[in-house]
């Protein structure tokens, strides 16, 4: 993919969103892509955990790569401060070089992952996650609104309830991303009630700095995932939802080896049913990652 391919994420607060599926082992001139501390969190994890980041991290660089011209292996991602605490272990992710105006968010959850992308410093946040059985009416009260526990508590069947509840946290986590805040909040506050299909919601939340308006919207991933995205409500460009990243041009004397295995993602994966004891754990991961 070359910079001008998408130029219009640059030119009209237009937003982009990538997603696919880490499918298999990644091979030597993929693991090469990722930075050294990627690769340490990686091999800190378990062989599958590790390989899901490892995956999505070199779909991430790749993608941010073709739009900035660059070799994936030499971008120099980070974090922005929080700002309400001034830590940046929870910040929002950030290119640091090359020097850029692009934006972006990350969200995994098992082998799937989510990439919004968008132009002009515009804050984004974008949240996935897969759909795993655990007791909704236990967590939802810590978590949700009384607008929205009651919408909850409206449905009968687990199932029904189970698809509310995951809406409205994917809805939470896009909002509370974009704002670079992460968990580290009331997340009840976050007030993100309306039906699904609805379409956008404009979402009051202010954190110290920055916007405090928000237009979250549902995104269609896939039979067995709920995904949301977040945007400034005064930048809502149009959203373009791309299922797999294309292969990526470099600029002239600077392409991978020959021969870098490309990582395998789909627009419409097979689930995957990875067992987790809490039911946000994408949600806590991917505020650490970049």
């Amino acid at each position: 993919m070359s910079a001008e391919d998408f130029s219009d994420v640059f030119d009209a607060d237009e937003t982009h969103v990538w997603w696919g599926t880490v499918a298999e082992p990644l091979g030597p001139d993929a693991i090469a892509v990722l930075s050294a501390a990627e690769r340490d969190a990686a091999r800190a994890m378990t062989a599958e955990a590790g390989l899901y980041y490892a995956g999505a991290h070199v779909a991430v660089r790749r993608v941010l790569a073709g739009y900035l011209g660059a070799r994936p292996a030499d971008l120099r991602l980070g974090r922005l401060r929080c700002p309400e605490c001034g830590d940046s272990d929870h910040g929002a992710p950030c290119v640091e070089w090359p020097p850029t105006e692009l934006s972006y968010s990350l969200s995994r959850s098992g082998p799937h992952w989510l990439l919004g992308v968008t132009g002009g410093g515009h804050r984004i946040g974008v949240d996935l996650e897969q759909v795993l059985g655990f007791d909704t009416a236990a967590v939802a009260p810590s978590v949700l609104s009384d607008r929205e526990l009651a919408h909850l508590r409206q449905e009968s069947e687990p199932a029904a309830q189970l698809a509310v509840f995951l809406r409205y946290w994917t809805r939470k986590e896009a909002v509370l991303k974009a704002s670079g805040v992460g968990l580290m909040t009331d997340v009840r506050a976050v007030d993100v009630h309306g039906p699904p299909g609805g379409g956008p919601l404009v979402v009051r939340h202010a954190a110290a700095t920055g916007p405090d308006s928000w237009v979250v919207e549902d995104l269609a991933v896939g039979p067995g995932r709920y995904a949301a995205i977040a945007r400034e409500a005064a930048a809502a460009g149009p959203l373009r939802l791309i299922g797999k990243p294309p292969p990526t041009a470099h600029k002239a004397g600077s392409a991978e080896p020959p021969g870098a295995a490309r990582l395998p993602v789909a627009a419409a994966p097979s689930d995957t049913d990875e067992r987790r004891s809490t039911p946000w754990p994408s949600a806590t991961s991917s505020l650490s990652m970049t």
